[in-house]
C-alpha cells in the first residue's frame, strides 16, 4: 500500500464492492462509447468530416475532439451516483475539491521540466545544423489569442475526462479496498498507456509512446495518492496537453492550435529518443520531488 500524507481513501470505502467497480468500470465504458459514436455520427450528419475531426489541424476541429470528452465526465456521474452512492466530486479527494494550489504548482513544474528537454533539443539542433520548426498558427496569431480561453476550457474537459477515469475512479477505488499498488496504478495506467498507441501513425514509436503515457500514468497516480487529491495530476495533464497543442506540435497530428508546427516524420528515431528523453526527465524529476518533499516510503 501506498502510504500518503492522509487517509486519502477512507472517503470511498462504503458501496465500493469489486462487483460495484467491475459494473461501474463497463458502466463508463458503455455510456461513453455509445454516445461518442452518437456524437460522430451527428457530426457526419451535420456535414463534418470525422476524420478531419480527429486529425485536429484547424481550431474548430480541434475544439470539437475535446468536446467528445465531456460524455466521459456524464458517464462518471452516472456511475458513481447510482452505483456507488456518491457525487462526482469525491473522485477529487476526500475534500470533494480539487486544490488549485496543487494544479498550479504541478503545472509549473511540468512546464519547466518540458523546457529543459527543449533547451537540449535545440542544443541538438544547433550542434547538427538542422532546424525542424516551422509557424503555424503564429502566423495567425489574433487568431490563436480569440480562440485560446475558450480553448483551454475544452482541454480541460477532455483532460479532467481521463484523469477523472483513470486516476480518479479507478486508482482511488481500488485503493479504498486496500489494494495494492499493482492493481491499483500499474494496470490502469497501462491502458491509459494503450489508449494511445497509433501505429498508423508512429510506427513501431507507437509502443516507446505508450511506454511513456503508462509511466507518465504510474507517476499521476502516486502524485495522487501522495498529495491525497486530484489537482496535481490535472495540473501535470493540463500542462502537457496545453503545450503539445498550443505551443508546438507534430505537424499535421492536434496542431489546430499550435504556434508552430514539428516538421518531422513522428517514425523517426528522433521522435523515439525524443520520447525517451522526456520520460527519463519526468521519472527524474519525480524521484528528486518525492525525496525532497516526503519521508514516508513507498
Amino acid at each position: 500500500m501506498i502510504k500518503t500524507s492522509f487517509d486519502f481513501s477512507k472517503h470511498l470505502t462504503s458501496h465500493n464492492q469489486i462487483w460495484r467497480i467491475v459494473l461501474g468500470f463497463l458502466s463508463v465504458l458503455l455510456i461513453y462509447g455509445t454516445t461518442i459514436l452518437t456524437f460522430f455520427y451527428g457530426l457526419a450528419y451535420l456535414g463534418f468530416n470525422p476524420g478531419y475531426v480527429v486529425q485536429a489541424s484547424s481550431p474548430e476541429n480541434l475544439a470539437l475532439l475535446l468536446i467528445s470528452f465531456f460524455p466521459m465526465w456524464v458517464s462518471l456521474a452516472i456511475v458513481n451516483k447510482v452505483i456507488h452512492k456518491r457525487p462526482l466530486q469525491a473522485l477529487y479527494g476526500p475534500s470533494h475539491a480539487i486544490n488549485w494550489r496543487h494544479f498550479k504548482m504541478a503545472a509549473m513544474l511540468l512546464i519547466t521540466i518540458i523546457a529543459v528537454g527543449e533547451v537540449l533539443s535545440q542544443i541538438y539542433f544547433a550542434a547538427t545544423g538542422t532546424s525542424s520548426y516551422s509557424p503555424n498558427m503564429i502566423t495567425r496569431l489574433g487568431v490563436w489569442v480569440l480562440w485560446l480561453l475558450p480553448m483551454s476550457a475544452v482541454l480541460f474537459i477532455q483532460i479532467g475526462a481521463e484523469e477523472l477515469f483513470f486516476r480518479g475512479y479507478l486508482l482511488q477505488t481500488i485503493i479504498a479496498r486496500g489494494e495494492n499498488i499493482f492493481w491499483a496504478a500499474i494496470v490502469p495506467s497501462a491502458l491509459f498507456g494503450l489508449g494511445h498507441f497509433d501505429q498508423g501513425s508512429y510506427g513501431i514509436n507507437a509502443y516507446f509512446y505508450v511506454l511513456h503515457t503508462t509511466v507518465l500514468g504510474v507517476i499521476l497516480c502516486l502524485v495522487t495518492l501522495r498529495l491525497g487529491n486530484l489537482g496535481a495530476a490535472l495540473g501535470i495533464h493540463f500542462a502537457n496537453n496545453a503545450l503539445s497543442c498550443f505551443v508546438l506540435s507534430i505537424s499535421g497530428k492536434l496542431n489546430g492550435m499550435a504556434l508552430y508546427d514539428w516538421q518531422i516524420d513522428s517514425k523517426s528515431p528522433l521522435v523515439a529518443l525524443s520520447i525517451i528523453l522526456y520520460t527519463a526527465l519526468m521519472i527524474i524529476t519525480y524521484n528528486v520531488w518525492i525525496r525532497k518533499y516526503f519521508t514516508t516510503k513507498t
